[in-house]
């Protein structure tokens, strides 16, 4: 399996050192799961974002044997964080495939378990 890009859309009202605060407590959380290899991605510039607003992007990219079989750890640990974090959104990303989150529903939810189980 190819990694799994996580994507934080903190919008433009969030500032770089929350980012990174909720990044790398996405991060550290991602990492208790044993056989999961968790690093920080580069942000890119935002497509279609206006000109003179700043987007804040963080971006985790998951690989490892056991993202499959992880699959519910991985959905509570996402439902989870995108209430505490107050994010605007998380972008899941597997291939040209993407499931993106902007509250904790179940449907929301469902669906990355979905993206995740799909081999």
């Amino acid at each position: 399996m190819g990694d799994v890009v996580f994507v934080i859309d903190g919008g433009a009202r969030r500032g770089p050192d929350w980012l990174d605060q909720v990044t790398g407590e996405l991060r550290a959380d991602l990492e208790e799961i044993r056989g999961l290899s968790v690093r920080t991605v580069p942000g890119a510039a935002v497509e279609g974002a206006k000109s003179g607003v700043v987007e804040q992007i963080g971006q985790l990219a998951v690989s490892g044997g056991a993202l499959g079989t992880a699959a519910w750890v991985v959905r509570d640990i996402v439902a989870k964080f995108i209430d505490r974090a107050g994010a605007r959104s998380i972008t899941i990303k597997k291939g040209k495939k993407e499931v993106t989150i902007t509250a904790a529903s179940a449907a929301q939810i469902d669906r990355l378990l979905e993206l995740l189980s799909d081999e």
